[in-house]
């Protein structure tokens, strides 16, 4: 599970004003980078992590705002709380995401319609994502694969406010096409050398 634009969203639920515009979210000083954008602002180009000084230049009349950790991170454990209540095992990878392993837990949440393990647990995810967003009111994506990497590139795949399943065996067919450098962990460097 991963949550969308998290901290831009956590703004918006504080200033609804802010609803429909490029927000960029970081330091204060020409010195910064990018915590957080949304949507809006990533259609300029502005992606997490640049420097904001280049985000100014794509985006020169979008709300700025700084990082307000203070802010989010009842946000995050209020989310955190809920997906726990769907599964016995979960790992905090970050404030704005984490892995939840559904092994075994088909059968409890089965229903009469689903054809297969899959449909169950996709079923069950997009009901944990809309819990969500209408308790927390929080966009989240999430990504299904038998692995925490694949589902991991399956969330971003899923963006905004989705959910992608890769069923086993079918890894090579979503990650085949993509560029290296969508695997996690795989920066310029890696992405060179691969």
């Amino acid at each position: 599970i991963d949550l969308d634009s998290f901290f831009v969203s956590a703004e918006r639920l504080k200033d609804p004003s802010l609803n429909g515009k490029p927000v960029i979210i970081g330091g204060t000083s020409g010195r910064g980078v990018v915590s957080s954008c949304s949507y809006e602002a990533r259609a300029c180009g502005v992606r997490s992590g640049m420097s904001l000084t280049r985000a100014v230049e794509l985006a020169p009349n979008a709300v700025y705002l700084p990082t307000r950790h203070g802010v989010y991170g009842d946000y995050a454990k209020r989310v955190r709380a809920i997906a726990e209540t769907y599964t016995p095992i979960s790992q905090v990878a970050s404030t704005d995401e984490m892995f939840l392993d559904f092994s075994g837990c088909e059968s409890l949440y089965r229903l009469a319609g689903d054809a297969d393990a899959d449909t169950t647990i996709e079923r069950v995810v997009r009901e944990l994502t809309d819990e969500i967003q209408d308790r927390v009111g929080l966009p989240s994506s999430a990504g299904i694969a038998t692995s925490c990497s694949v589902a991991k590139v399956a969330s971003a795949l899923a963006k905004p406010h989705g959910v992608w399943l890769v069923p086993a065996g079918l890894e090579t067919e979503l990650l085949g096409p993509l560029p290296v450098r969508k695997l996690p962990g795989i920066g310029p460097v890696a992405e060179q050398k691969l």
